[in-house]
């Protein structure tokens, strides 16, 4: 491999490693953002030791996957500019790269999430005196949300390469024409 080789797949490695790590930052950062934004439900232990809900409740529980998929929303859509400004010229590797990082970021986004609570309903439930109200466990109840990152960055990088296209082409004064395909 020669040094102009080596070289730009440095490069290319680099700002790959950057996007990805920018990307577990802001997953990490948004996570205490999605806590504050979830009101757990919780359970009210009665005098026969059994635990109750309300039908609210019960409703608000995926209040957590709701909140993680707008968090993922607007973080989606940062990592998806950020990763067409730092790989604009790399091609199809600012697409793989800003995937990559929003994958990486809403599993850091759970994670984080997961980590400061609260956990093991199991347990605080059954040290529960008659009139406590335990919250349940705050957790993502369906890997699906991840996805809402992805197709987020995706939708970015899309809009932001057509629109940048878009503007060289007019600049120039000309536009390509368009390619017929054969089917012969």
């Amino acid at each position: 491999m020669n040094e102009t080789t080596r070289a730009q797949v440095l490069a290319l490695l680099r700002s790959s490693l950057l996007v990805m790590g920018i990307g577990v930052v802001l997953g990490g950062l948004a996570a205490p953002l999605w806590h504050s934004m979830v009101t757990l439900p919780t359970y009210t232990v009665g005098s026969d030791g059994a635990a109750s809900t309300t039908e609210k409740g019960l409703t608000q529980v995926f209040s957590t996957d709701a909140m993680y998929c707008l968090v993922g929303l607007i973080v989606g859509l940062v990592i998806g500019c950020l990763g067409w400004v730092l790989m604009r010229r790399r091609g199809a590797w600012a697409v793989l790269a800003t995937a990559a990082s929003s994958v990486l970021s809403a599993l850091a986004c759970w994670w984080v999430g997961v980590l400061i609570g609260p956990d093991s309903f199991a347990e605080r439930i059954s040290s529960a005196k008659e009139g406590d109200e335990v919250p349940v466990d705050f957790a993502l109840h369906t890997w699906v949300s991840v996805l809402v990152w992805v197709l987020s960055a995706m939708i970015a990088i899309l809009i932001a390469s057509l629109v940048t296209v878009r503007r060289c082409s007019t600049r120039n004064g000309h536009s390509e024409p368009a390619s017929e395909a054969s089917l012969d």
